[in-house]
């Protein structure tokens, strides 16, 4: 699977081995287990058409109101290139043990070491790509201990051309602890 992800990398594999060793590792996309996590892509790839990806106002939260608790929305800012929490469903919020709506992704330390630097060098290259990415392992939360996840970002881009918003859908589910 890691190759899959080092092809459009350039053949580097920065973002999988920090992924890698935290716990999760990439998944390819027709292996998404959770609904939640198929639903979602099988929206973004609806509302996208034959386009790269779909501009950030064509998503119709009443859609998938359901998910809402399972998704969070980070946003790309390109000059000088950073990234911000500004949607954290209530799951999410109780997976991270913290609501780091409105605060920057390397700013926002939910999990154990310095994973939030990982998200953030992961959201980038999601960004980079302009192409959905999944995810599942399991991880460690500060607030909730291990926890087996499944996630897919998916990129939306205002005016077509670069990213401006991820879009992430994920479950976790708490491991017994031992």
């Amino acid at each position: 699977m890691m190759q899959q992800v080092e092809t459009h990398r350039g053949g580097g594999t920065e973002v999988p081995a920090e992924a890698d060793a935290h716990g999760i590792e990439f998944r390819r996309l027709k292996e998404l287990r959770e609904p939640l996590c198929r639903d979602m892509l099988a929206y973004w790839n609806e509302v996208r058409g034959g386009r790269a990806m779909p501009r950030p106002d064509e998503i119709d939260p009443i859609r998938f109101a359901r998910h809402m608790p399972n998704l969070l929305v980070v946003q790309v800012d390109w000059d000088p290139f950073d990234l911000t929490y500004r949607l954290v469903g209530g799951d999410v919020v109780d997976a991270h043990g913290a609501n780091f709506r409105g605060r920057r992704v390397l700013d926002s330390p939910s999990h154990t070491g310095r994973f939030n630097e990982v998200l953030f060098r992961f959201y980038k290259f999601v960004a980079e790509q302009q192409r959905p990415y999944a995810v599942a392992g399991t991880m460690e939360y500060t607030a909730r201990g291990r926890v087996s996840v499944e996630a897919v970002y998916l990129p939306l881009s205002l005016d077509g051309s670069r990213a401006d918003r991820i879009l992430g859908a994920a479950i976790s589910a708490e491991l017994p602890r031992g």
